[in-house]
């Protein structure tokens, strides 16, 4: 009982020493009726930087890069909806500084699972898969932070180079930004545009890969190739024996300079042929002349261009007998001066005078009688002429 009572009084001395700051510090306590004072404990939290510093102050989201990232890294989070719409153009550099990837606002970028960016990196890859068959690998090779991102409309990628660090058997226009499918195993050539001013490569990506750039050697312009076109024959018809020119276009369409045999053939037989050299683009006129002996249809054959020209025989002349028309002509001259000299022969004293008179007066007469019988002549003539033509 003893033992008891001194527990009790032991209890009692110690809640009253316990209890007696709280009370000056809040106030008394006393019945129902008195004020209680409510304390609230808040904890803060701790402020984790990208470079795994301190601070002791807290304080707001530091510097691009100081957001819990990885070093190299920069976090999209606060520039990105929960949908992952980009709300503010974002710019991510490679580790080197070559590569510049730019996720303008307006995208939807996404992981491969479907949710929006957090931390976004271009990185110095540690493996080295194999380049395309014949392509130089023009950069390092660069494993991108988060692999599998999609982003639509696609991001752009831009690549500063080197000229001095270009081969000098690779050309600077063939140079190709290139992702690489670990799937897949294979290399995925981005249509790139390469500014030679600038010495930058630019492409677009819809699937953040692994990143290269590679070259590749100058392309031999394409071989010859001649085209013939325009293919003229004149005339297009002919009598025998006259010459018939044919001519014909001819058009190296190829990337190189080179010979060309240009072939006439006439009826399917070769007969004649032209040699020429033109330079990649260059065109030329060939010409051949031809003549045909036999009446026909011929047909023109020049390097597959095809053409045809006739040749006819020449009209008939009809032989004509001019001395028998002079003969003719000149008898019956002769036989009417006779027959006038015999009517006459009384008053000229035979027919001897009456020859004679009629030739001095045919003789008198001629400087008048000269221009129409020139013109009588003419027109006989003229009539023979027609009579000719008639056949």
């Amino acid at each position: 009982m003893r033992r008891a009572v001194y527990a009790l009084i032991a209890i009692a001395i110690l809640a009253f020493v316990g209890g007696f700051p709280a009370y000056l510090a809040f106030g008394q306590g006393g019945g129902g009726g008195g004020n209680h004072a409510v304390v609230t404990i808040t904890a803060t939290p701790e402020i984790v930087s990208g470079d795994g510093g301190g601070g002791g102050g807290g304080g707001g989201e530091g510097e691009e890069g100081q957001t819990g990232c990885p070093a190299g890294e920069i976090s999209a989070t606060d520039r990105t909806t929960y949908e992952g719409l980009i709300i503010r153009t974002i710019v991510v550099e490679s580790f080197d500084g070559r590569f510049e990837l730019i996720i303008e606002e307006g995208t939807t970028a996404l992981t491969f699972i479907g949710s929006h960016l957090g931390c976004v990196g271009i990185h110095k890859m540690e493996g080295s898969p194999s380049p395309p068959e014949d392509a130089y690998l023009i950069s390092v090779l660069y494993d991108s932070v988060p692999d599998r991102a999609t982003f639509n409309p696609p991001a752009i990628l831009e690549y500063s180079y080197e000229p001095s660090s270009i081969p000098p058997e690779v050309d600077v226009q063939r140079l190709v930004i290139a992702a690489y499918n670990e799937g897949s195993g294979q290399w995925t050539l981005l249509y790139s545009v390469v500014d030679t001013q600038a010495h930058t490569v630019t492409a677009s990506i819809s699937h953040f890969n692994d990143l290269a750039v590679f070259g590749y050697r100058a392309e031999a312009p394409p071989p010859a190739a001649f085209q013939v076109s325009a293919l003229t024959v004149s005339p297009a018809a002919v009598f025998t024996g006259e010459t018939v020119n044919i001519t014909i276009q001819v058009t190296n369409t190829g990337g190189q300079a080179a010979s060309y045999q240009v072939i006439l053939k006439i009826n399917g037989v070769a007969e004649t042929a032209q040699e020429i050299t033109l330079d990649a683009g260059a065109s030329t006129e060939v010409s051949f002349t031809t003549a045909k002996g036999a009446a026909g249809i011929y047909s023109v054959d020049i390097n597959g261009a095809t053409g045809t020209f006739e040749v006819k025989l020449p009209p008939v002349t009809k032989h004509f007998n001019w001395w028998i028309v002079v003969g003719a002509t000149a008898g019956a001259a002769l036989a009417a001066l006779l027959t006038h000299a015999f009517r006459a022969q009384k008053k000229y004293g035979g027919v001897t005078g009456a020859l004679s008179a009629e030739v001095g007066k045919v003789v008198s007469l001629a400087p008048k009688l000269a221009p129409k019988v020139m013109k009588a002549t003419r027109s006989l003539f003229k009539q023979i002429n027609k009579l000719i033509k008639k056949g």
